[in-house]
């Protein structure tokens, strides 16, 4: 079974000149960047590594998601990001992961045993009280439903019809693979500083499109 791997990125040239020389190209059968139209060297750093980069022509996190998803063709998707956050290591341990049978596999930032350095306050009260409310309202299981870094298959995502425009996109495929019943289940990760650039994430307008969503995904609940 193959696996791809989705990068996202968006003016992250710090963070793609201190990561991507450190992963190891047989760990998946494609390696994707999608990038949001970067004006800092960004794209041009990627391909001179070797990496194949595709650009958006939509803005938006859930557009660059459905885009690294529609550029591969292999069995497993994982998507990651290189601004420091997410553990190189994540990689391989979700592809090993889902190969065990599950339709997705999600990295908690929040769990027992997880270090966050990145996270503020008003984050991490923000990232528990929303997956508390996914959990309840969807049957979930998980301390972190909002993150990034994951594995689906494609079987999985097609089934999941993703349609959440920004960075909530994620926490859409928590919620409907929740619906769906689909075997789902997360490892514990970290979440280390980020490696230059600008945060993407703006806690309020972040926490509110979340909030639309999982009102939306509640009250209209057939996917």
């Amino acid at each position: 079974m193959s696996a791809a791997v989705v990068i996202t990125t968006l003016n992250e040239v710090d963070g793609i000149r201190a990561i991507l020389p450190k992963l190891k190209r047989e760990w998946a059968d494609e390696w994707v960047i999608v990038d949001g139209n970067s004006t800092d060297g960004t794209i041009e750093e990627a391909r001179k590594m070797g990496f194949r980069v595709v650009l958006q022509k939509n803005k938006g996190h859930g557009d660059a998601v459905i885009m690294g998803f529609n550029e591969t063709k292999s069995d497993y998707i994982l998507f990651w990001g290189p601004d420091g956050n997410h553990e190189i290591e994540e990689i391989p341990r979700l592809i090993k992961k889902i190969k065990e049978g599950y339709d997705q596999v999600v990295v908690s930032r929040f769990g027992k045993t997880s270090v966050n350095q990145d996270a503020g306050s008003l984050d991490r009260f923000g990232n528990r009280l929303f997956t508390f409310l996914i959990n309840v309202f969807f049957g979930g299981d998980i301390s972190d439903a909002l993150n990034l870094s994951r594995i689906i298959t494609r079987e999985s995502m097609l089934k999941l019809k993703l349609d959440a425009p920004g960075l909530e996109a994620t926490t859409q495929m928590s919620i409907r693979a929740f619906k769906k019943r689909h075997k789902i289940i997360e490892i514990m990760g970290n979440e280390g500083p980020r490696i230059g650039g600008k945060r993407k994430m703006r806690p309020l307008p972040t926490g509110a499109a979340i909030s639309l969503l999982i009102i939306k995904e509640f009250i209209f609940w057939k996917v």
